[in-house]
């Protein structure tokens, strides 16, 4: 538990920092004029482009499940799927949202190392796409942004990121081999023979890559809508360039839900383009509000059922117990 209060005293100080480097910045009365001049029609377009990835992103991880032996319904999984999103905007703690989907699925008998697997099989997925996409708008990117050395090094970043996932994938059958040979990274062992699975599978692997771009495309989408909303005058291509570094950056477990992360780097990615602080810190607010919006409602329609309930409550309580073991 002590270590769980400290790794989440952490993203609360990283948070907090970032939010009061990034507002204070910023002129206020422009940024209340700007929020005042909203299109609220707008706005819920882009919650509905929002909503949209909650499932399709458990598609993605339904078909995952599936090449690894789980015969669980759709219905189930987008169940969970949804409360994890839930948590992780609610509780972003140990008790969050992946931690979650673990639990549900490992106590359905197919093995804790397979339910581990589908969950981080299911983030690799995510990542990759988006580093292929980024790869795909480095072109684009190379226009939009100042030349120098944010674009030589954005361009390392991503060409070495692109080129060392084919290499991670051929090579992770013998890096499963090693960790068996270990009785201490023996559970870790299944993880890495089943990454294969992303990319060996014909069609399913197409589908997994599929609900990946939708889900990277549903975000940008909903920034654009935002944008819009917001007058800043960007177009759609334009704001995927600029976008997906800003969602790698949150890939980063530092901050509370992506919470200063996403603001700070908004407002940069936004500048650069001469696109106002006030009117890019506006955009990041609005986007995580509207993140945070979607997993209280999800959270909220769970809440509301009795078995759902129940299981949260038995959750937390070994999550609980887990952690004070730990310590």
């Amino acid at each position: 538990m002590r270590r769980s209060l400290i790794l989440l005293g952490i993203k609360l100080l990283v948070s907090g920092s970032l939010l009061y480097w990034v507002l204070s910045s910023i002129n206020r009365e422009d940024l209340f004029a700007a929020v005042l001049s909203l299109d609220p029609v707008l706005l819920a377009v882009a919650f509905g482009a929002l909503v949209l990835q909650y499932p399709v992103g458990a598609l993605r991880w339904y078909e995952i499940l599936k090449l690894l032996g789980f015969t669980l319904g759709w219905r189930e999984i987008f169940r969970v799927h949804l409360v994890g999103v839930s948590l992780n905007q609610m509780l972003p703690s140990a008790l969050g949202g992946d931690a979650y989907r673990v639990w549900r699925i490992g106590r359905t008998g197919n093995g804790w190392g397979r339910a581990v697997s589908s969950v981080l099989l299911d983030r690799v997925a995510a990542l990759a796409i988006l580093i292929l996409l980024l790869l795909a708008m480095l072109p684009q990117l190379v226009t939009i942004l100042p030349d120098g050395s944010l674009v030589r090094s954005l361009t390392i970043l991503v060409c070495v990121a692109a080129a060392s996932m084919p290499v991670l994938f051929f090579s992770a059958r013998a890096v499963a081999r090693l960790l068996e040979m270990n009785r201490f990274t023996r559970r870790l062992a299944p993880i890495a023979r089943n990454a294969d699975l992303l990319w060996s599978k014909g069609t399913a692997s197409l589908r997994i890559a599929g609900f990946g771009l939708l889900t990277q495309l549903s975000t940008v989408l909903c920034v654009w809508l935002i944008a819009s909303a917001a007058g800043a005058g960007v177009d759609f291509f334009t704001m995927l360039g600029l976008t997906l570094p800003v969602l790698l950056t949150l890939a980063l477990p530092i901050s509370i839900a992506g919470w200063g992360v996403r603001e700070g780097a908004m407002v940069f990615a936004l500048g650069l383009i001469g696109v106002p602080a006030e009117t890019g810190l506006l955009v990041s607010l609005v986007w995580g509000g509207l993140s945070l919006f979607g997993g209280v409602v999800c959270g909220i329609a769970f809440l509301l059922q009795d078995s759902e309930r129940q299981r949260l409550a038995v959750y937390a309580a070994e999550s609980t117990h887990l952690s004070e073991r730990k310590d």
